[in-house]
């Protein structure tokens, strides 16, 4: 039962990772680590936010930019106790472009208030298995950051060159496979980074010291009857230790948050035949109030997502599909975003190698 229900969890929650808050999209999941033998495995999630809202009576237009997020992973079983583990995944980023008549943008030239953002990981870790289901886990991780940000109302530009730096995880599992539960714990540290911003609105080149955010996973899963499977995870990123600034931009600070995040997900899954399971998921992130970033016009959501999975011979193909209803929001410069929401998908192949 478990291997079969997990795949179409693990989909079921990924496809609205997208749309988490701050700058979070993966998640940074590591649940291929606990795979039985060894597998590969590759995913790939869209989300297609709806995201409009109005300055001063002039309309944003819809200033959500969809995006794919790919997944790649190795896993392999070095001994009867000792895995390995190799992720990649895109744990961060942004993506917006309001309209050209925007208060922010600049009617007379038809350019956009526009940012992006994108980070790429890399993570190898090894997870040891003890006695009574214990087992501990952790690795490096390596992310290289970039961004591109325009806000032509007071004729700044910048474009970032990409920096690479290493993180770390480590974490702690149970499991009980009788009755298909497990619960793990997982820290991502933070990753300091310096970007080289090369801005038109000043002189020269800054350099500006970020640090993508700490955060904290927790996650279970058990049986509660035949076949069927209870799920769910929190997740903690301290965003409000994330500032991007600059001293050639005006208002000194292009991107920061005020509040940290915590995720909620919950699910339940069933196993219809020996071949196919399906999942219900919800999400929930709570809305703190405040002002929110414009790179994010959305203060907390709440969820609803299916998931299922097919298992023929050594492969497992999951999907899932989530509505999420954004929360409203009032934005750094004043805009108010309301009555928004989102789609987002994903399909994910998982293949035993023995």
């Amino acid at each position: 039962m478990r291997n079969t229900l997990l795949g179409a969890a693990t989909l079921s929650l990924a496809s609205g990772a997208a749309l988490a808050g701050g700058l979070d999209r993966s998640g940074q999941g590591i649940n291929l680590i606990f795979e039985e033998g060894d597998a590969v495995q590759f995913a790939y999630s869209y989300a297609d936010p709806s995201l409009s809202g109005t300055l001063g009576g002039a309309p944003s237009g819809d200033v959500g930019v969809g995006y794919g997020l790919p997944h790649i992973g190795y896993k392999r079983a070095l001994t009867d106790t000792l895995d390995f583990a190799l992720i990649y995944d895109q744990p961060f980023g942004a993506h917006v472009s309001y309209n050209p008549t925007y208060p922010l943008s600049n009617p007379a030239t038809s350019d956009r208030l526009r940012a992006d953002a994108e980070t790429h990981a890399l993570t190898a870790m090894l997870r040891h298995k003890f006695d009574s289901g214990i087992s501990l886990y952790g690795g490096l991780r390596l992310q290289r950051a970039s961004a591109e940000v325009d806000v032509p109302a007071v004729g700044y530009s910048m474009t970032s060159d990409a920096a690479t730096d290493l993180g770390y995880l480590i974490g702690a599992a149970w499991e009980k496979p009788e009755i298909a539960a497990r619960v793990s714990l997982t820290y991502n540290s933070a990753i300091k980074q310096s970007l080289s911003l090369n801005e038109n609105g000043g002189t020269g080149t800054h350099v500006a010291e970020i640090e993508t955010p700490q955060s904290l996973n927790l996650d279970f899963q058990t049986g509660i009857a035949a076949n069927t499977l209870l799920f769910g995870s929190v997740r903690w990123v301290e965003w409000s230790a994330f500032d991007l600034s600059s001293p050639n931009y005006l208002p000194g600070t292009l991107v920061s948050f005020s509040n940290d995040a915590i995720t909620y997900n919950l699910g339940f899954g069933h196993r219809f035949s020996d071949t196919f399971s399906g999942a219900l998921t919800f999400g929930y992130e709570e809305s703190h109030g405040g002002t929110v970033s414009d790179l994010g016009p959305s203060d907390g959501y709440f969820s609803v997502g299916i998931g299922g999975t097919y298992t023929k011979d050594n492969a497992k193909i999951s999907f899932g599909i989530r509505k999420i209803m954004m929360g409203d929001a009032v934005t750094d410069n004043g805009a108010i975003f309301a009555d928004n929401d989102a789609w987002a998908a994903g399909l994910q192949v998982t293949y035993a190698l023995n």
